[in-house]
């Protein structure tokens, strides 16, 4: 896994290349993309939660998890901007916790002006297993919360517009992933602008992230 841009969270498709090594997203309460190959991670999206079956999708979270066919659990979490009520995300974010903590795997978190509530829900599970903030685009004071806990910040697309450089900056490389989301980008146009930013070489940045991913993991 030497030199490579690997891409920690996409939805897109794309095509094979030696250089690039992308973890597919599976958002399994919407339509499951059956045309994936591994490495993939699957969780129920809060998007994607129907109040009147708002579990839809976890026996094949759970089916995935018996078959060690996932790397980690997510994108999962919580987010106030959209209409379903908060307490039912909470009951579908706490389930899939206690899933990642019962089969030993990291959790990837969508988190949306909900950080407190997530946080809590994390700490009544006791989950003690990786964390990665996926998509991160707020301020430096919140990530150094987060940082400050220990927990993976990914950060897209958003940070060629500049306005999370101060953030980007004060995210250790040891805690920094990077990943394309549903936008379509060039996971090493990311790389570029994050190794300049950081005033390093684009292949000690692949080595950084290289070693998160082994970290997280393997």
């Amino acid at each position: 896994m030497t030199q490579i841009y690997i891409d920690i969270h996409t939805h897109q498709h794309h095509s094979s290349e030696t250089e690039r090594f992308d973890v597919f997203n599976l958002i399994l309460n919407a339509d499951p993309d059956d045309h994936y190959l591994p490495p993939v991670t699957a969780g129920l999206h809060p998007w994607h939660i129907n109040e009147s079956d708002p579990f839809k999708g976890i026996s094949i979270l759970q089916e995935l998890l018996r078959d060690h066919e996932i790397l980690a659990v997510g994108e999962c979490g919580m987010d106030k901007v959209i209409s379903v009520p908060l307490n039912v995300q909470q009951d579908v974010f706490q389930k899939q916790v206690s899933l990642a903590k019962e089969y030993g795997k990291p959790l990837i978190i969508h988190c949306v002006r909900a950080f407190d509530e997530v946080q809590q829900v994390l700490k009544s599970e006791n989950f003690t297993g990786h964390i990665i903030f996926h998509g991160f685009n707020k301020n430096q004071k919140l990530a150094e919360q987060l940082l400050k806990k220990g927990y993976y910040l990914s950060f897209g697309s958003s940070i060629l517009t500049g306005k999370l450089d101060e953030t980007l900056v004060a995210t250790p490389l040891e805690q920094l992933f990077l990943e394309t989301d549903d936008a379509h980008a060039d996971i090493r146009e990311l790389y570029a602008y994050a190794a300049q930013l950081k005033k390093i070489s684009i292949n000690e940045l692949k080595e950084n992230i290289i070693r998160n991913y082994q970290l997280v993991f393997e």
